[in-house]
């Protein structure tokens, strides 16, 4: 005997509401499929939300200063839609806490969106594990640092766009930090730029290589010499607006899942019901670590962002399994969520690096 059940429905809520929600989700379902095939960029959405002050929420002395919850639902939403948007989001909402976590002021257009922000700061938190050293190296010279080296990968690498990085100095003054972090102009002399534009998803992020040959910075741009203390300012803003589009992309496939669940006679209802169970979880754990972000622990925050990885990528192909042939057809929103979730463990903290730094961390080193 077959019990017959309903289609289970998901309505995916806010983790916050804020008057300009709608507006948000208007403007990255319509931009999607032209920011996917690579014929408009990410950056058309996000000034537009730069009108609106949704680029810098819980900045210090601004909006709710206490919790980087209202940032982080932006970036959810964003990414139900469109998850190379809000992956841009991210890198540039990252850039902005570079700043503040030194008391500096940002540069002209970056609040706005007018200038873009690139966080090229991968082999930062590498170095800080132990898993691989700074690949960008500077000497000290009259008036700043003189930079040589390459970085593999950065994104939002727009003309006059704003990049911040870390350098390993090669004539420091000894008994002093040899590990700075610095800010660069995209278009400065000697910075040469390789684009990506081969990749399976994000090709519209203005991904790339940077290579350096005696790129000057000045002393004004040197951020700080104080390594250590500036990754962990940093941390809690990079993972947890990170992990909020991870969470937004699988959300959405579960969301387009549902009404399939009971096909095939129900056979797929448990995994649906199981993925919902570990959405729900991590929703939870998301809002908590974002509503006091000054007090998550880094094992935590490690966590969340390796387990809603995996979550997407579970969810993101149980769309596929369900939806069926529709979903194959490249040009779908089906395929699109596949192609950007598959982006995710490659995504720096790679998933190695992830589950290095949670052992390491589990195990009292």
């Amino acid at each position: 005997m077959t019990i017959e059940r309903e289609a289970p429905v998901l309505i995916l809520e806010p983790l916050i509401e804020y008057p300009q929600r709608e507006r948000v989700l208007q403007l990255a379902r319509e931009a999607a499929p032209a920011v996917d095939a690579n014929e408009r960029s990410p950056f058309e959405t996000l000034r537009e939300l730069g009108k609106e002050g949704l680029l810098t929420l819980g900045r210090k002395g601004e909006h709710n200063s206490s919790s980087l919850l209202p940032q982080v639902a932006v970036a959810f939403d964003l990414a139900t839609e469109c998850a190379s948007t809000a992956f841009s989001l991210w890198a540039h909402r990252s850039t902005i806490a570079f700043f503040d976590a030194v008391g500096r002021e940002l540069p002209a257009g970056l609040a706005e969106g007018t200038v873009s922000g690139t966080t090229a700061m991968a082999a930062a938190y590498k170095e800080n594990s132990g898993l691989a050293p700074i690949t960008v190296h500077a000497e000290i010279v009259q008036g700043g640092l003189r930079l040589n080296g390459a970085i593999a990968w950065a994104s939002n690498l727009y003309p006059n766009g704003v990049i911040v990085l870390p350098v390993a100095v090669d004539n420091a003054p000894e008994g002093e930090s040899n590990r700075y972090i610095v800010s660069i102009n995209r278009n400065v002399e000697g910075l040469d730029v390789r684009y990506q534009t081969n990749l399976l998803a994000l090709n519209s992020t203005q991904s790339g290589t940077l290579k350096f040959q005696d790129v000057f910075v000045p002393e004004a741009d040197i951020l700080t010499r104080d390594f250590a203390g500036f990754l962990g300012a940093v941390t809690a803003p990079f993972l947890l607006v990170q992990s909020s589009f991870c969470l937004g992309l699988g959300a959405s496939s579960l969301v387009q899942a549902a009404p399939h669940a009971e096909d095939a006679f129900g056979v797929f209802r448990a995994e649906y019901d199981a993925l919902v169970e570990e959405y729900e979880r991590l929703r939870a754990e998301l809002t908590r670590l974002a509503s006091a972000p000054a007090q998550a622990e880094v094992i935590d925050l490690l966590a969340l962002r390796l387990n809603v990885s995996h979550f997407a990528t579970a969810a993101t192909h149980y769309e596929l399994q369900v939806v069926g042939g529709r979903g194959y057809d490249q040009s779908s929103a089906t395929a699109r969520r596949v192609r950007e979730a598959l982006f995710l463990p490659v995504q720096s903290p790679t998933e190695g690096h992830l589950r290095y730094e949670l052992l390491r961390l589990s195990s009292g080193e």
